[in-house]
């Protein structure tokens, strides 16, 4: 397979970097170089370049919106250092539709800048809620999907109810639990994952219902709490969802044994969770 001769531009303008930093390292702060080598590569992009008869912004600002998204795919796959300046092509002019193919791909790396340049774009919320549900995207690329369909949680609500029976339920609900509209299905979804919840994933859970905010979870809650054999982080957890959602819970607790309320306790200089100093 023939590859698209690339362009590295990076590499060029590193080469004149390090040929300046020879000559005057001693004449700035590393703060300042910094400052500085930021600046000259935002000139670099204007610069006239005999090899191109033109600047490097220029390079690929002639290019169409689909050369551009290919160029950007040959760079990763071929391991080429990306330059901003097609970055900054691709961000100015919109490119959605060209974007949008890469989300078809597999590569890692690939996807995840066609994440970062398509962002929480609506028009993209159907492919992502897709991507959630294959195999062939891994926890990395399903993390970031999350993380991008989370600032959309409503809108993408029915696409990801679904996945709540499926081996992405974690991030199913965890979208769900940022839901502002007030929906049964959510709720019941939230409140069952929360009381089948394993003792390590109950204040996972808890605070899932913290943040999707209906407090009709209080008594389930409140229930768990009272608990005897619950560890410390669990009942911090607890207590702060019950708070959240406008309830109180104020018996005093001994965690005297605990490991974890033990560290706590060590890097807390003796201040117990109700803020008292112990003897």
């Amino acid at each position: 397979m023939i590859r698209m001769k690339l362009i590295d531009f990076d590499e060029k303008f590193n080469k004149k970097v390090a040929e300046m930093l020879e000559k005057h390292a001693g004449e700035r702060t590393e703060e300042e170089w910094e400052n500085e080598i930021a600046k000259d590569y935002a000139r670099f992009g204007d610069t006239y370049m005999g090899q191109l008869g033109k600047t490097p912004r220029q390079y690929f600002a002639q290019m169409g919106d689909a050369e551009l998204v290919e160029t950007l795919k040959e760079y990763l796959l071929q391991g080429v250092s990306v330059p901003d300046f097609l970055c900054e092509e691709i961000e100015g002019r919109g490119v959605f539709d060209s974007l949008l193919s890469l989300l078809h791909e597999t590569d890692e790396e690939l996807v995840h800048y066609a994440l970062n340049l398509i962002g929480n774009d609506r028009r993209a919320m159907e492919r992502y809620a897709e991507m959630l549900s294959e195999e062939e995207y891994d926890e990395h690329i399903k993390d970031a999907l999350s993380d991008l369909m989370k600032t959309r949680a409503d809108e993408v609500k029915e696409a990801v109810l679904p996945l709540v029976k499926t081996e992405n339920r974690a991030y199913a609900l965890e979208i769900l639990s940022k839901c502002t509209e007030r929906d049964d299905r959510v709720y019941e979804a939230l409140l069952t994952a929360f009381r089948t919840a394993d003792d390590e994933d109950v204040p996972l859970y808890a605070g899932y219902l913290a943040s999707y905010g209906d407090d009709r979870a209080l008594p389930v809650l409140l229930e768990h709490i009272r608990r005897s054999d619950i560890d410390f982080v669990t009942f911090q957890e607890l207590k702060f969802a019950i708070e959240a959602l406008g309830g109180e819970y104020t018996e005093q607790r001994d965690f005297s044994e605990d490991e974890s309320y033990k560290k706590i306790m060590e890097a807390g200089a003796g201040t117990d969770i109700f803020g008292s100093k112990r003897g």
